[in-house]
């Protein structure tokens, strides 16, 4: 039950110093500001995608750049930069410390979130490939000829 006590406990002072590694507000208005720059290109991209489909589909990929950047980027960087940084807070309380004859279970632990986000993040981009795929399937426009069938590979 101790250990309870000082997880909760724990959690504020952890806020905190989160806060304090990612520069308080300019972190956020970064957040901000790459949302809204995803939001408009993909806003675009799916607006113009009829009458300028090369168009629609470089804002699409800067759209997809930003969630990349974000995704495989700034969060496991962020996260190690403060696990790092706040070992002395969060061993013990947030994150196991030594236990018996393991002495780097605080390392072990704080690769396995980051393998996990990063994890979490292709599963998020796969997804998303395979909607869009679904949802915008390609297709000919009136002008364009199917041409002959080739019969394929032999």
């Amino acid at each position: 039950m101790e250990f309870a006590e000082q997880f909760v406990g724990a959690i504020p002072e952890a806020a905190s110093a989160l806060w304090e590694l990612g520069d308080g507000w300019r972190t956020v208005g970064v957040l901000i500001g790459a949302t809204v720059l995803m939001a408009v290109f993909g806003f675009l991209a799916l607006r113009w995608r009829d009458a300028h489909g090369w168009l629609s589909a470089i804002l699409g990929v800067k759209a997809g750049f930003i969630a990349f950047w974000l995704v495989f980027g700034m969060v496991p960087s962020g996260w190690m930069f403060f696990a790092d940084g706040e070992r002395d807070l969060l061993e013990g309380t947030l994150l196991p410390g030594p236990v018996g004859p393991f002495e780097d279970l605080y390392e072990v632990v704080r690769d396995l979130v980051t393998v996990g986000l990063l994890g979490v993040g292709l599963l998020a981009f796969g997804v998303a490939a395979v909607w869009i795929q679904r949802r915008f399937p390609r297709s000919l426009t009136p002008e364009e000829d199917q041409g002959a069938p080739t019969g394929g590979y032999r």
